[in-house]
């Protein structure tokens, strides 16, 4: 069965930048909410929510996930990394925390937040421990709902954020890695309500959901719509091969901006399988990227 309105969901990665916009969509339904967080301190804006608690707590901690889950209808897990500090990151994020919400959720609505192109047999390590993941989590609960969203923009995005600021030091065009990798730019208030309806759709319990939105673009092409919106140079365009050397040369700098493991990520792509079941089929109608880009309109100086 679909989770009633009035349920109590227990959200992992609710004080994230897709979590945030899930937690208004699902609290705005009649949610109530438990969510965790490290610093709770950090996020008290939160409890402004009258259907919201914040938990403090390791989410790696089975045990606390058994007492997080006491009590909720549904488990969502939105924990997700893209790159890794230490080695085993991309395991003990991507691969064990969804089993350990399985055991921990048994018997739950558990739904799973993945990436467009996961694989288990992926060269990117990136990929293929998303691709892991979710092996782990269906080996466990054959019921439970994955979503594969694409590149997700939004307020406050490590996307067009990310590259807005990054154009404001290339005047005469930044340099984009593999710019003709393809990607489905997906809004995060799209994806939000795709969360929210699967979670209450009977029909969605083992489906693989595609979140995609209505354009496939080209990096390169992407950067250049948030060049053109900021009235910056256009994006200049690197090779393959170029983008390899680029990324052997900036993963050993400071904070990783780039490495193989991105490269090898980017090089797959992120878009959605041609007929697999996605937010139209949830009655969610994805915005297009130009369209919402001009909207989102938070200045480009």
């Amino acid at each position: 069965m679909g989770v009633r309105p009035d349920a109590r969901v227990a959200v992992l990665g609710g004080c994230g930048f897709v979590g945030r916009a899930l937690v208004r969509e699902l609290h705005g339904r009649g949610y109530r909410l438990r969510l965790v967080t490290r610093r709770p301190d950090r996020h008290r804006d939160l409890l402004v929510l009258p259907r919201l608690e914040l938990w403090e707590g390791d989410v790696h901690d089975e045990r606390f996930l058994r007492e997080l889950a006491s009590g909720a209808q549904a488990f969502i897990n939105l924990v997700g990394i893209l790159k890794e500090h230490a080695p085993g990151d991309f395991a003990r994020v991507h691969e064990e925390l969804p089993a350990r919400m399985a055991r921990a959720g048994r018997g739950l609505r558990l739904l799973q937040v993945s990436a467009a192109g996961a694989d288990a047999a992926s060269e990117s390590a990136y990929l293929c421990s998303k691709g892991r993941g979710e092996m782990r989590l269906r080996a466990l609960a054959p019921e439970a709902i994955v979503v594969r969203p694409s590149v997700i923009y939004g307020p406050g995005d490590h996307f067009v954020d990310r590259f807005r600021k990054l154009l404001r030091w290339a005047p005469w065009g930044l340099p984009v890695p593999l710019a003709a990798s393809l990607i489905a730019p997906v809004y995060v208030d799209d994806v939000a309500r795709g969360i929210a309806t699967a979670l209450a759709r009977t029909a969605a319990a083992g489906q693989d959901y595609g979140f995609c939105g209505p354009e496939i673009l080209s990096l390169g092409d992407s950067v250049a719509a948030i060049a053109t919106l900021c009235g910056r140079a256009r994006p200049r365009r690197l090779s393959a091969r170029m983008s390899f050397l680029l990324a052997r040369l900036l993963q050993h700098a400071p904070g990783t901006p780039f490495s193989v493991d991105q490269w090898r990520t980017l090089k797959v792509g992120s878009v959605c399988p041609e007929g697999a079941p996605g937010l139209p089929d949830l009655g969610v109608a994805p915005r297009p990227f130009r369209e919402a880009l001009e909207a989102l309109d938070r200045g480009c100086a």
